[in-house]
């Protein structure tokens, strides 16, 4: 049995340690447990680290939110080195050790330097030493020295994430004295001059982005004066590759606060980096980049109107999606990106839709997620016609169309809308409603799945058709069964069998 550091107990209170008491955090039982087996190894073992649970997990706690990332710092010892001692001291005690791994360099990810981790009752924690960085004019990736507490507090991208619960002392440290004070005024502010923290590692700018969108933070003034300056934006363009950028937009455009966000970008002038359409030069754009301006002006229009028309549809409610995320990330992006379907560039031999570059290149979206984002907004021409038509009688265009867009249907409902209200602000959704009606009405919205009654072989046997036409019989005959919800496949024997002929025609 392993002793407990602390003592026990399920409201362990843990308080800063200033002049003031202004804050408190509360540990949870788990995490008494979790914090008393990493401080007996080190107790048993003398290890002599001074270990300090950093930046995120303490910035949650002080907003009495809870945390399961859990990282912690070591002042003696790399990660690696101290999680590899602590491995052999559990299995010197017959305790069980799993998750037990070493995460190598890679900036792509963001991992500047060797992280380990192990899990201690089913968490995984990470341990890494305290660091200093250094860079160069043309990379993010730091150059890491052992550092000092204080080295490693203001190295961190802004005064809300530099905080330290130091395990040893049970206390809240404050290195930066602005990180406490910064949570409690809800600012967002850097620990060293923000042109130094955004010029070393131009991602810190999304990141600053991403919290105060997401805790509702006011950004300090300095912080946009730097951000305006072009070689930051240089920076950030040639030195965050599009992976990293591709993860912080991910968050931003699944969340309900996206306008918010994005909004940043558009007044600072970043925009044309996140969503970088091709160079004229590189891929023969037919728009010039000097040119190209406009088209992210309306891009934002789309984005804004959006918001403001609050004609949003919410999880379940609309058809096709997993969660109110993904809904959020195809609509957002939906609405980004259907501005720019008139600009094509050449890729290989092929010309194409810069939508398409603008997923699949700058925001390196899956290929998935990239061909359905595309196929939304190619189709909204085609329904914004559809929906003014007779539905009843026109069961072949409603089919195909529901067809081609698959899961997408409903949103791309809600796409063309927004266009229609764009170009005329009178315009209201009566006929996209009226279609959607329609299409729950005859039990049509997973029709896109519906599989023939009648398989290929059998069309051919019944048709004597040559296998180019069995597609088109396969066709008609989907119709049939839209037309006929209910239909089982001896009632379409039977249509066939009074006349097949009709099944051979376009209708």
């Amino acid at each position: 049995m392993l002793k407990f550091f602390f003592k026990k107990q399920l409201n362990n209170l843990i308080y800063m340690q200033q002049s003031q008491v202004v804050k408190r955090i509360h540990i949870t039982e788990k995490e008494n447990q979790i914090f008393n087996t990493i401080m007996q190894f080190r107790n048993d073992t003398n290890t002599q680290s001074v270990l300090r649970v950093a930046g995120g997990w303490v910035r949650d706690k002080l907003m009495g939110n809870e945390s399961h990332d859990i990282d912690i710092t070591i002042d003696n010892m790399s990660g690696e080195q101290f999680v590899l001692k602590m491995k052999d001291y559990f299995e010197s005690k017959n305790i069980k050790v799993s998750g037990f791994g070493v995460t190598k360099l890679n900036p792509e990810q963001s991992k500047h330097l060797e992280t380990a981790c192990i899990k201690i009752l089913d968490q995984s924690i990470d341990f890494v030493n305290l660091r200093g960085e250094t860079y160069t004019q043309n990379s993010r990736t730091p150059q890491i020295v052992v550092g000092t507490p204080e080295q490693d507090a203001f190295r961190r991208d802004l005064t809300i994430n530099s905080m330290f619960y130091n395990l040893n002392t049970q206390e809240i440290e404050d290195l930066t004295k602005m990180g406490l004070q910064d949570l409690e005024n809800g600012i967002i502010r850097t620990p060293l001059d923000p042109y130094i923290t955004f010029k070393d590692d131009p991602l810190r700018i999304l990141r600053t982005f991403r919290f105060a969108t997401r805790f509702n933070f006011q950004i300090v003034e300095e912080i946009i004066k730097v951000i305006e300056l072009q070689d930051i934006k240089e920076a950030l363009q040639n030195k965050v590759s599009r992976e990293r950028i591709s993860i912080e937009m991910d968050w931003m455009l699944k969340s309900e606060k996206c306008l918010q966000g994005l909004k940043n970008y558009h007044e600072l002038g970043l925009w044309c980096i996140i969503f970088e359409l091709p160079k004229q030069n590189q891929n023969q754009c037919n728009v010039k980049v000097e040119d190209q301006g406009k088209y992210h002006l309306e891009s934002f229009k789309y984005l804004k109107t959006l918001q403001d028309l609050k004609y949003f549809p919410k999880f379940p409610q609309i058809h096709g999606f997993e969660s109110q995320q993904q809904l959020n990330l195809y609509l957002n992006l939906s609405c980004i990106c259907l501005p720019y379907q008139k600009i094509t560039y050449k890729k290989g031999k092929n010309i194409e839709s810069t939508i398409i570059y603008i997923l699949a290149e700058s925001l390196k979206m899956t290929r998935k997620s990239t061909d359905e984002i595309y196929n939304a907004c190619r189709l909204v021409e085609q329904f914004n016609q559809l929906k003014k038509e007779e539905l009843i009688n026109n069961y072949r265009r409603i089919v195909t169309f529901l067809q081609d867009a698959k899961q997408q249907w409903e949103l791309i409902l809600y796409i063309d809308y927004l266009q229609e209200y764009i170009n005329d602000p009178q315009a209201t959704p009566q006929l996209n409603e009226k279609f959607q009606n329609f299409v729950y009405s005859q039990n049509l919205q997973e029709f896109y799945n519906a599989k023939a009654l009648i398989d290929g072989n059998e069309i051919k046997q019944i048709w004597k058709v040559e296998a180019k036409q069995i597609k088109d019989v396969k066709q008609n005959i989907l119709i049939w069964q839209a037309m006929n919800p209910n239909g089982t496949r001896e009632d379409i024997l039977k249509v066939i069998e009074q006349n097949k002929e009709q099944f051979l025609n376009n209708q």
